[in-house]
């Protein structure tokens, strides 16, 4: 079976720091925000092991799409473009994934 490659170009700064992005990273224009796109195949979707994959390429485009943001602000800024990819992904698999590991370090940080 040939799934089509889908990409999720949904790692974007937050528009709340819209104006930091255009202070920091200074982007080429005036409304745009930083973001990485992360392919993928649905395929990966349909097992435990493919998701937890995309989970992590996800979050590595993250950690790229935030690197300009001041250092008060990159944690947010992970965390919003990771909801925001995962959302856009719409697979209840990965949004599971998503839950646990968010949940994960909501109990560290509580700690």
């Amino acid at each position: 079976m040939n799934f089509p490659t889908r990409s999720v170009p949904a790692l974007t700064a937050l528009l709340a720091l819209g104006a930091s992005l255009a202070a920091h990273a200074a982007p080429s224009a005036p409304d745009a925000f930083a973001t990485k796109t992360v392919r993928f195949h649905r395929s990966e979707l349909a097992t435990a092991s493919g998701a937890q994959a995309l989970y992590e390429r996800i979050a590595a485009a993250a950690r790229i799409v935030c690197r300009n943001e001041p250092y008060a602000s990159v944690r947010e800024c992970r965390a919003r473009a990771v909801d925001d990819a995962v959302r856009a992904v719409d697979s209840p698999l990965l949004s599971s994934i998503h839950g646990s590991a968010a949940n994960r370090v909501e109990e560290v940080v509580l700690r």
